[in-house]
């Protein structure tokens, strides 16, 4: 698996800290397991499209 580095502000943070630790799960498996159920939910990424910050070129489910 690769390291990947971004910015995320203080209080989300605390959030998923507290999630995390609610689910007794490290804080980097809550983020995967995030980001895989967004992906995986199309319909997800066709509202963020129409809200024109993301632009979806092609999507691949495999």
């Amino acid at each position: 698996m690769r390291v990947v580095t971004f910015k995320i502000d203080e209080e989300l943070l605390e959030r998923l800290d507290m999630l995390a630790m609610k689910l007794g799960i490290p804080r980097s498996e809550l983020i995967r397991e995030a980001i895989i159920s967004f992906i995986n939910n199309k319909s997800s990424i066709t509202e963020l499209a129409r809200g024109r910050r993301l632009r979806v070129k092609r999507i691949i489910l495999t």
